[in-house]
């Protein structure tokens, strides 16, 4: 029995909410497939892929009713295989002054600081959803053995550009911010230009992979 539903949030936008606690891969791409196909046909003003829902700003809120059942029928039409993500390759420095966590969480693992920049630069990760900041991408899955909880006292400052984890997620900081992610590296890849016709570089779906610089622990 499906269980997706959708609703009207205010009076510009529409939710489809699949209501389930975690979306398998193949339900995680028939989302991203959703969510380009809404970009493409250019009605909403802001679109946004949430962890088991997507969110559709429309342009005109007199479509609303329509789209509210459309949005539905388009799930149902769509599958994993109509996603093609885009794969991006992200130089990191890891370590030293980069990734003051490194070596800490690398004691605290009973790894070398190798076996940390090994472990996390070797996956594929996919953009599991945007928020927090313009441009901040939830990258999953963190391999297990690197899967820590989040710094007990928060930064209050964490520079832009900077690689970190959390539980099974990654990120880079678009932008400086306070933050409890553990810090492994540093990017100079600019994640987002509000001047841009897409401000932000990586979008629900797309991968990313890590590649460890000489400059760094590697």
């Amino acid at each position: 029995m499906n269980q997706e539903q959708t609703y009207l949030l205010g009076e510009q936008a529409v939710v489809l909410d699949l209501n389930c606690a975690r979306l398998d891969d193949a339900q995680q791409n028939r989302l991203f497939a959703l969510h380009r196909h809404l970009q493409q046909l250019e009605v909403g003003s802001d679109i946004v892929v949430g962890k088991t829902s997507i969110t559709l700003v429309l342009r005109n809120p007199i479509h609303c009713n329509t789209w509210q059942e459309r949005l539905l029928t388009l799930w149902q039409e769509l599958s994993a295989t109509d996603f093609h993500p885009t794969t991006h390759t992200i130089p990191v420095i890891y370590g030293k002054e980069a990734g003051p966590d490194l070596l800490p969480l690398a004691a605290q693992l009973d790894l070398s600081p190798r076996d940390i920049v090994e472990l996390h630069s070797t996956p594929i990760y996919q953009v599991k959803f945007l928020g927090f900041l313009p441009g901040f991408a939830y990258l999953g899955t963190v391999p297990q053995q690197l899967q820590v909880a989040r710094l007990d006292s928060p930064r209050t400052q964490v520079p832009a550009g900077s690689v970190a984890i959390a539980e099974d997620l990654s990120a880079i900081y678009p932008s400086t911010s306070p933050g409890g992610w553990r810090l492994l590296g540093h990017s100079s890849t600019r994640l987002f230009d509000a001047q841009a016709h897409s401000p932000c570089l990586l979008q629900p779906g797309d991968n990313v992979k890590f590649v460890p610089q000489k400059e760094g622990l590697c």
